[in-house]
């Protein structure tokens, strides 16, 4: 790779981008030819877009990135290098060496990062344990006593289910009626993102004790060894029951989900470049119709690494890990739309704004906003097509920001659960069912309405 031409910015972008990932899979560790790559990396790096910067970030973030690469990526600023610092795990040497060269914005990302550092090794002792995963193994000593929890009240049930999508497990309902039924059809998109599910309605039976719409509530478990999927657990409640008649379960611990989502990375980054070097023939002629393939390859690989990125970011809001600033402002919204707009104008679509918001802030972390609104639009930006004008509005609505984008001609007259179950509009679907799931973790919601969709995001007080 240190030996290919990079002649033109493509070119040195694309060696660039494979360094970088070449390095972070590497770990720590000295060598003659990873300190050769260093070097290039930060001398091709100061001709490349932020934007590129920060894809590259979020693609190759995770806890075994070496010290130098952050340091680079730290020292060209907080959109560069949030990814990044956030999901480091370096040692105190590494922690100051990175905050010496750091750009001025990222030394509060910097700082939110080290209580979880300075910890003593007799406090951490302290910190209880995670939460069992639903189907843990059995244990070779009998459990200690303890009290068993309360029956669910009337109209409530708590049940668990594991990775095939059977129920196994039910308290507070018939047994026969549910065990070995499957959950994996009324709620498979959220099987496949490993998503949890509130409030989801489900028709168990047209007459009986079961009969009616009952609300189905699930959280996803991920074994501890292996951090596999475990399946869900959660509760049901007959349509018109109080919700908050049930305590709710805890969650369960999502670090080795995370190190999954890290793993998933490491073969779609490869993919991505090999992609991108047949792409651009870095290593010889390549005939036109593979370089057509390897562009569609590049394109999709992208997506399932965006997908990735986000299912990263809803295991740390589960976890409570999602750190730093915690308000967003509005005018870092119009950021986001500004450069939406840039690239629907790339693709021949005119996307029309208008803004009544004013100002203030959102209740919600920057990248989580930037992410939510990127998806939202992304979403209906890919179903537009060529010489299409869609709207944006961006306006308040009680205590929450609305931002409203007109449907595209393609996704005119089709319902909500069309939009969010249509086995033809993968793409789309699978991120309009993420950024519900991620707007009602932090008390938003996405409105599906006949002429626009809405999506709401809360306001900070």
């Amino acid at each position: 790779m240190l030996d290919q031409p990079a002649a033109d910015p493509r070119g040195r972008a694309v060696q660039w981008r494979q360094l970088v990932e070449l390095v972070a899979r590497a770990g720590e560790g000295a060598s003659r030819m990873r300190d050769l790559a260093l070097e290039r990396i930060a001398a091709l790096m100061e001709d490349i877009p932020a934007d590129t910067l920060a894809a590259t970030a979020r693609a190759i973030a995770g806890p075994a990135v070496p010290t130098e690469l952050v340091a680079l990526f730290a020292a060209r600023g907080a959109t560069a290098s949030a990814a990044l610092v956030m999901a480091a795990e370096l040692d105190a040497a590494g922690w100051s060496a990175v905050r010496a060269v750091a750009a001025p914005d990222v030394l509060p990302l910097l700082a939110s990062r080290q209580p979880m550092e300075a910890v003593a090794p007799d406090a951490a002792e302290l910190q209880p344990e995670p939460a069992n995963a639903i189907a843990p193994a059995l244990a070779a000593a009998p459990a200690p006593v303890a009290t068993p929890p309360a029956p669910p009240p009337a109209g409530l049930f708590r049940w668990e289910c594991g990775p095939t999508g059977e129920i196994d497990w039910v308290e507070g309902a018939p047994r026969a009626a549910l065990i070995g039924r499957s959950l994996t059809e009324p709620f498979a998109d959220r099987f496949a993102a490993r998503l949890p599910f509130a409030d989801e309605p489900l028709v168990l039976a047209d007459d009986g004790a079961l009969m009616g719409e009952w609300r189905w509530t699930g959280t996803p478990a991920f074994f501890a060894d292996t951090g596999r999927f475990a399946g869900y657990r959660g509760i049901a409640r007959r349509e018109g029951a109080e919700p908050a008649a049930l305590p709710a379960s805890p969650l369960p611990e999502d670090d080795d989900l995370r190190e999954l989502m890290h793993e998933l990375r490491t073969p779609l980054n490869a993919i991505i470049g090999f992609g991108e070097i047949i792409e651009g023939q870095y290593l010889g002629p390549a005939h036109r119709a593979y370089r057509e393939r390897a562009t569609e390859i590049v394109r999709q690989a992208r997506r399932l690494a965006d997908a990735v990125d986000n299912l990263d970011l809803a295991a740390r809001l589960r976890s409570g890990r999602v750190s730093g600033e915690a308000r967003t402002g509005i005018d870092q919204l119009r950021a986001v739309v500004a450069t939406l707009r840039e690239e629907a104008a790339d693709r021949n679509i005119q996307l029309l704004v208008q803004d009544r918001s004013g100002v203030g802030q959102l209740a919600l972390q920057p990248l989580l906003a930037e992410r939510l609104l990127r998806q939202f639009a992304g979403a209906l930006l890919d179903s537009t097509l060529s010489s299409e004008r869609l709207g944006l509005v961006i306006d308040r609505l009680g205590g929450q920001i609305a931002i409203a984008i007109d449907r595209p001609r393609a996704l005119a007259g089709l319902s909500e659960r069309r939009l969010l179950d249509d086995r033809g509009q993968t793409g789309m679907r699978f991120a309009l069912r993420l950024v519900q799931g991620l707007a009602g973790m932090i008390g938003g919601r996405l409105d599906i309405g006949p002429e626009r969709l809405v999506l709401l995001l809360p306001l900070a007080g």
